[in-house]
């Protein structure tokens, strides 16, 4: 006896306004729904629904958005600057001699670009154009133009240099993107489990709710076979108290089973639920409608056992949160690369020219100027160290310490991944045990009470006995279907101990990775 009706066929179900179809779709849901007020689900829609209104995953997805934007700007550091500065001067000297009297004005224009490279060298292009007048007349040009074109470079060769420190920053946003992907696809799979979860709750409260039902029309036509036998004789009225009370009993139990459909279905509403945006008295009213699930449990197959160690292998290489780790050492990594480097005396290496041109033609005196006629150039090292660099040097100790915390940390990520996969892999081993063994168990309490119902029409039995092999069937029917949600639920948990929850059992048309 299977105490599951037939459900509708999955091309019929139609997702309300609830799960904020598009505009499209909800104009073509068909008008059975507005009457009847009923949202019909397969577990696929449920996925798909869930993954599209979370809110937490869609915080995550934002998250992820400003990360990639941050990794994508840190590069920035290494943009070329223009800087141009314009200055007017006027100055009146009163010379101690006859050669430096007078008065001077002057219009000066400074340009520069400045373009620092990952490698921790920079480059300084500038340029100095400057007009003068002058009423000095020892001096060669009363009006006069100066061009001076310089070109410097500088490399740091300890602290600072190249590429490998000259790129942390950059690496660490990247690293940090990387781990709020990781986080998001976290976020992805527990929802999946959640929806899952609270999906499989809701399919096993209306099973019960079924087994329940038919349990009060087996205590309904006993009390109803009772009542006959009593009118001929064959019976007493004890043994119709019996069934009444029977009847009253199954009924509060019925009652109860409803109550857990209700309970399981705002579970599952809640996951589904898109925020109300403008139509909040609509969003209300579409939570007393009821939800009828379109996906059945599914039943036990002849399946290889699971390996834990393949299970765990696979948790190693798609668990998000030992990615994050991974992600961790490689931070601190980072961390200590810099740390190590700033540990360092400071030693740069300056090469500088520079060219001037100067004539009362200002055409002539920038060719002249770029022309580099009259050179000056300089080559020099700076070396600079503090005495004592206590500040450096702690904090590489420091950055040591946390890159040993994280790989310490990650150590211990395995070892939870490894007790929660064997946990996953003996409860899907345990609960495909228990639905074998309360199938059997539903069988034979069927055929209990079916040999209890055949004894007592010969009046070999009571009708207690045969209320008890009732109750008794019910509770068997109520055991597979327990167990049968559980086994469901196991091999779920099983997927997301793998970290392949999201990869396996995510809609086709689901947003993800």
């Amino acid at each position: 006896m299977s105490p599951r009706r037939s459900r509708p066929a999955c091309a019929g179900s139609v997702l309300l306004v609830i799960l904020a179809l598009p505009v499209q779709a909800r104009q073509e849901a068909p008008a059975q729904i507005a009457g009847e007020r009923t949202l019909q689900l397969t577990l696929e829609d449920a996925l798909r629904v869930a993954l599209r209104n979370n809110l937490d995953l869609e915080i995550d997805r934002l998250a992820t958005e400003r990360s990639r934007y941050d990794a994508i700007g840190s590069w920035g550091a290494f943009d070329p600057v223009l800087t141009l500065t314009g200055t007017a001067s006027e100055s009146e000297t009163e010379g101690s001699t006859a050669f430096n009297a007078g008065t001077d004005d002057d219009l000066r224009l400074d340009s520069s670009l400045a373009w620092p490279f990952p490698w921790g060298g920079s480059l300084q292009l500038t340029q100095r154009h400057t007009n003068s007048k002058t009423d000095n007349r020892f001096a060669t040009f009363d009006v006069s133009t100066t061009d001076v074109f310089s070109v410097a470079y500088t490399q740091p060769l300890l602290r600072g240099a190249w590429t490998r420190y000259g790129t942390v920053q950059q690496k660490r946003n990247l690293v940090e993107l990387e781990r709020q992907r990781e986080s998001e696809r976290l976020t992805r799979a527990q929802i999946l489990l959640d929806t899952t979860n609270a999906y499989w709750d809701l399919v096993s409260a209306e099973e019960e709710l079924e087994v329940r039902q038919i349990a009060v029309e087996l205590g309904k036509q006993q009390l109803s076979q009772d009542r006959r036998r009593l009118e001929v004789g064959a019976g007493t009225e004890v043994d119709v108290l019996q069934s009444e009370t029977n009847v009253a009993q199954q009924e509060e139990q019925r009652v109860r089973a409803h109550y857990a459909v209700r309970l399981s279905r705002d579970n599952l509403r809640r996951l589904l639920s898109p925020r109300p945006e403008g139509r909040y008295e609509e969003f209300l009213e579409a939570w007393d409608w009821p939800i009828q699930t379109l996906t059945e449990l599914p039943v036990l197959e002849n399946e290889a056992r699971e390996d834990w160690r393949v299970s765990f292998q696979a948790a190693l290489e798609r668990r998000p949160e030992l990615a994050q780790q991974r992600l961790d050492i490689a931070a601190a990594e980072l961390e200590l690369v810099r740390a190590r480097s700033e540990r360092q005396a400071r030693l740069d290496f300056d090469l500088a020219t520079s060219s001037a041109g100067f004539d009362a033609d200002p055409g002539e005196a920038f060719s002249e100027g770029l022309s580099w006629d009259f050179p000056s150039s300089s080559a020099a090292l700076t070396f600079s160290m503090p005495l004592l660099n206590r500040t450096a040097s702690n904090a590489e100790q420091a950055a040591r310490v946390a890159l040993r915390s994280a790989r310490l940390t990650y150590d211990r990520g395995e070892l939870d991944i490894l007790a929660d996969v064997r946990s996953s892999v003996n409860g899907v081993s345990e609960q495909r045990e228990s639905v074998a063994a309360a199938g059997k168990s539903r069988v034979l309490a069927q055929r209990q009470l079916e040999a209890e119902e055949t004894r007592q029409e010969v009046g070999l039995s009571t009708t207690f006995q045969v209320l008890q092999f009732q109750e008794d069937l019910a509770q068997a029917l109520s055991t597979e279907v327990a167990a049968r949600a559980a086994l469901a639920k196991a091999r779920v948990r099983l997927l997301f101990a793998e970290g392949a929850l999201d990869l396996e059992l995510a809609p086709e048309t689901g947003e993800g990775r």
